[in-house]
């Protein structure tokens, strides 16, 4: 049976990631640091020696993967430019993107965080659940539809959560073990598509341990 290999791999690291009280959410104009680039080309050097050449690449709208993508298949020495996908966005935080976490994160979220764990949702956003959804729907209706059946090796340039959150959905984790997972800047997370069904190979792997 054939079979799909979809790297989801996690952008490098951004003017975000190093400001952690702020919420970031979606974000998507916030820019990779000069260590991020770094990070980026060495995942592409490091992808190369290993001879994992992906028949299409994918990224979201948001600038960090793209510039993700982009350093690192040049440094490849490809040609391919990563097609832009909605679909495989972080998790959307609504009307607190941008805000204080000590300002959001009061008593009362905390309590309906843990009355509503993975389905817990701030205004406006999206929930666990509701990425780890919509992560899965877009791996099948791209990868499994008539129109577009395919197999072969793929890098998925997306976000730490909408990552973790796929693994959770797929695994049927609890609230507080998605929470615990973690997935690094440029981590590669190997998830394997056959018959329909796709699965979680491995997570959170530095390029040079895959």
């Amino acid at each position: 049976m054939s079979k799909t290999e979809l790297y989801l791999i996690r952008h490098a690291e951004t003017v975000m990631n190093i400001n952690p009280h702020i919420i970031g959410g979606r974000s998507n104009e916030t820019p990779l640091t000069p260590r991020g680039i770094g990070q980026a080309r060495r995942l592409g050097r490091v992808l190369l020696l290993k001879g994992l050449i992906p028949n299409r690449a994918f990224a979201s709208p948001a600038i960090r993967t793209i510039d993700t993508a982009r350093y690192s298949l040049v440094e490849m020495g490809l040609n391919i430019e990563p097609l832009v996908q909605d679909a495989i966005q972080e998790l959307g935080q609504g009307s607190a993107e941008g805000k204080l976490r000590a300002d959001v994160y009061t008593e009362a979220v905390k309590q309906d965080i843990a009355r509503l764990g993975k389905d817990f949702k701030l205004e406006g956003g999206e929930s666990m659940n509701d990425v780890g959804q919509r992560m899965s729907n877009w791996i099948l209706e791209t990868f499994t539809s008539a129109a577009n059946k395919d197999s072969g090796r793929h890098f998925i340039y997306t976000h730490g959560g909408a990552i973790k959150y796929l693994a959770s959905h797929i695994l049927d984790l609890s609230h507080q073990q998605t929470y615990e997972t973690e997935i690094d800047n440029t981590s590669v997370n190997l998830f394997i598509l056959q018959d329909g069904v796709c699965r979680v190979a491995y997570l959170n792997r530095d390029v040079e341990e895959i």
